[in-house]
């Protein structure tokens, strides 16, 4: 819950400017940034589990994970938002939160997969997953207006 809040509380004001500049490279460079510390805690729990018993690196990389989680959510709304016309804007919203959260039930899956190959092979899709999906927002069209 802390280091949410601080991730929030200190990456806010960064990606909130880079939004307004371009929210399809902050969905892109969120995507690529959250991959870093899953990639790491996938590759330490598959490899060498023992470092993720260190004080402070499990944390650390949360830390660096909910950074990128922010501008994940600021550039999905921001993009969102610009995209669409005044008239469009609710039912985009509501679609795109429904899709959310379609996808976030869909995603217990991967405890089952967790169960089955372990949490570091979970990581390491998720990983992937966010690398795919700064690929695809970097393919995005640039919706912000001079």
């Amino acid at each position: 819950v802390l280091a949410s809040a601080a991730a929030g509380f200190l990456s806010s004001y960064v990606w909130g400017r880079l939004a307004d500049l371009s929210s399809r490279q902050v969905l892109r460079a969120s995507g690529w940034i959250a991959a870093i510390p899953l990639a790491c805690a996938a590759s330490l729990g598959l490899l060498a589990p023992t470092p993720l018993q260190t004080p402070g690196l499990l944390p650390g990389l949360l830390f660096v994970l909910l950074i990128a989680y922010q501008g994940v959510r600021l550039g999905r709304t921001t993009h969102l938002v610009d995209m669409a016309g005044a008239d469009l804007r609710a039912a985009y919203t509501a679609l795109s939160n429904t899709i959310v959260g379609v996808v976030l039930i869909g995603a217990s899956v991967f405890g089952l997969l967790a169960s089955m190959v372990g949490e570091g092979a979970v990581l390491a899709a998720f990983a992937l997953m966010c690398v795919l999906g700064g690929w695809v927002a970097a393919g995005l069209e640039e919706v912000q207006r001079d």
